[in-house]
């Protein structure tokens, strides 16, 4: 008699702590569905959930190489938020020291050019005299379109980067997305957006080195004081490149 007791009693307790597993899990189970209907689309508040069409960061990367034979090499990284900020790093190498050289994003968007993609000019862009000049660069890689320079904005070229002593610049300048693009639309026809940026159509150029007989002077060159430094010369380019 005790051992069917006994038994009795612990079938009614497996029961009963069953009974209240369940319970909790149906209790756990309407807040969990009662907070997601609080949250929302939980894709949004998910770090990388979901599709937020320009709401990611855009990154481009370009490989700067050189024109006019000048030697300078080095890379830039553009990115771009929506509602975030713009930001461009550029580190070269092989420049004129302690010099300012102009840097400058460049492309079309002019009617009828719009959808026109910026390139670095070939190395017959020079002409018969050999020396590629601002001018005779610009059908390849356009206007400008960004300075590069301790602003960003307005788009009004004003302090440009000094190479240090070793003929090296490493810059970095950053604005909100916003900003550009009313600066942008400011200074062009009609009306510009973020989309109107269209980074993947533009290019990258240095300027800046001495030139004497329509050839670039190395800096470390005796035949320096005899040149003049031209500082409009593009001497490194590279092409927008996104990185997907």
């Amino acid at each position: 008699m005790k051992n069917n007791t006994k038994t009795i009693s612990t079938t009614m307790m497996r029961k009963a702590v069953s009974s209240a597993k369940m319970l909790a899990a149906a209790v756990m189970g309407t807040f969990f569905l009662a907070s997601c209907d609080q949250l929302g689309d939980l894709d949004g508040v998910i770090p990388g959930g979901g599709n937020m069409p320009g709401k990611e960061m855009k990154m481009y990367k370009v490989q700067l190489n050189p024109l006019n034979n000048s030697g300078v090499t080095g890379t830039a990284t553009v990115m771009m938020k929506e509602n975030g900020e713009f930001e461009v790093i550029t580190d070269i190498e092989g420049l004129v020291p302690n010099m300012v050289h102009p840097q400058h994003i460049h492309g079309f968007v002019m009617e009828n050019m719009a959808d026109k993609d910026a390139m670095c000019p070939p190395p017959s862009a020079g002409g018969a005299d050999g020396l590629l000049t601002l001018e005779e660069g610009q059908p390849f890689y356009g206007p400008i379109l960004i300075p590069l320079d301790d602003k960003l904005v307005p788009l009004t070229a004003e302090n440009f980067p000094v190479a240090t002593s070793a003929g090296t610049i490493s810059y970095g300048g950053k604005v909100m997305t916003s900003s550009l693009v009313s600066a942008f639309d400011a200074m062009h026809n009609g009306t510009q957006t973020m989309k109107d940026l269209e980074l993947d159509k533009r290019v990258i150029v240095i300027h800046g080195a001495y030139v004497i007989n329509n050839a670039i002077v190395p800096a470390n060159s005796n035949r320096v004081q005899y040149a003049k430094y031209m500082a409009t010369l593009p001497v490194a380019c590279g092409e927008l490149v996104e990185m997907k």
